[in-house]
C-alpha cells in the first residue's frame, strides 16, 4: 500500500509499510510526521488509528519471549511519558489563537453541548464532542486544518470517548465525597486523559489514564493554576452578561489540551 509523507514540509513517497517502519526505526521520521494514502481526506499523523491498523509503528517494541509479559500496555504502544513543563499563558493563547480561527466551530460546540445536556440521552455525547473538539485542535496545530462542525460527531471509539471520561467523573466525584484531597490527586493525575485520546486515539481509556499521570507528573502546581485561571475566565465570561461565556468556555476547554501538549514534551 504505497503511503506519502510530508518531511520537512515536503511531500515524499510513495513508500511501503515496511519502508515507513524502517525510517521511524531508523529515526529518519517519527510518529508524528504526516501522511496520506489515496482515499484519505485529509493527512494525518502516523500515530493516528489509519496507520495504526496497517502496522505503522506498532512493532517500535523488541519481541518478548514466551516467558515474559508487557506490564504496562500504554508503554508498550508508545504513550506519552511526559517531561515537558506548562506555561499558562501560552496554553491559553494557543487556544484563543484556535478560538478566532475556528470560532464558528467552537461556539457551534457551545451550543450544541449546551443542547444536548439538557437530556439524559443528549448528554452522554458530550463527552465525545469534548474530546473530538481536542482532536481538531490538534489537527489545527499540526497542519494548519480548520474545525468543521461535522468533525465534533466523530463516532471512531465513540464508547472510549463517551463513557471514559463519564466514569472518570464518577470515580473522581466519589473521592471528592469521602475526602477532598482523594478527589484533588485523582484529578491531577487524570485530567489529561481525554487530551490522551484525542492525541492518540490508538490508546484505550485506561492507558489514557495511565498516560495521563505520567504526563501531569511534575506539573501539579501548574495544573491547578491552570484550572484557577480558566476558572477567572468563566467568572470574566459571566460578567460580560453571560455572552462573553461564549468564547472563555471553548477557550478554557482548549487550553487543558494544549496544556497537555506542553506536558508531553
Amino acid at each position: 500500500m504505497a503511503i506519502y509523507l510530508n518531511i520537512n514540509q515536503q511531500q515524499a513517497g510513495p513508500f511501503e509499510i515496511d519502508n515507513v517502519n524502517q525510517m521511524i526505526s531508523l529515526n529518519q521520521i517519527t510518529l508524528d510526521t504526516l501522511g496520506w494514502m489515496d482515499g484519505m481526506p485529509n493527512w494525518e499523523p502516523l500515530n493516528s488509528e489509519t496507520f495504526f491498523k496497517l502496522g505503522i509503528g506498532n512493532n517500535r517494541s523488541p519481541k518478548l519471549s514466551n516467558s515474559e509479559s508487557v506490564k504496562d500496555p500504554a508503554v508498550e504502544l508508545g504513550s506519552p511519558k511526559g517531561g515537558g513543563s506548562i506555561a499558562i499563558g501560552s496554553a491559553i493563547g494557543e487556544a484563543f489563537k484556535f478560538f478566532k480561527a475556528n470560532f464558528i466551530g467552537c461556539i457551534g460546540w457551545v451550543v450544541i453541548s449546551g443542547v444536548l445536556s439538557c437530556t439524559a440521552i443528549g448528554a452522554l455525547l458530550t463527552p465525545l464532542l469534548g474530546v473530538n473538539l481536542f482532536s481538531c485542535a490538534k489537527r489545527f496545530q499540526e497542519n494548519g486544518k480548520k474545525m468543521e462542525i461535522g468533525e465534533l460527531f466523530d463516532f471512531n471509539k465513540a464508547v472510549e470517548k463517551i463513557f471514559g471520561p463519564i466514569i472518570l467523573g464518577f470515580i473522581i466525584g466519589i473521592g471528592f465525597l469521602i475526602l477532598i484531597i482523594p478527589g484533588v490527586i485523582l484529578s491531577m493525575w487524570w485530567t489529561f486523559s481525554p487530551c490522551v485520546l484525542a492525541d492518540r486515539p490508538d490508546l484505550s481509556f485506561t492507558d489514557a489514564m495511565k498516560a495521563s499521570r505520567a504526563v501531569a507528573k511534575g506539573n501539579w502546581i501548574k495544573i491547578i493554576l491552570l484550572f484557577i485561571v480558566i476558572g477567572l475566565l468563566q467568572i470574566m465570561g459571566a460578567m460580560c452578561l453571560g455572552i462573553g461565556l461564549i468564547v472563555t468556555i471553548p477557550v478554557g476547554h482548549l487550553a487543558l489540551f494544549y496544556a497537555y501538549k506542553q506536558a508531553r514534551g
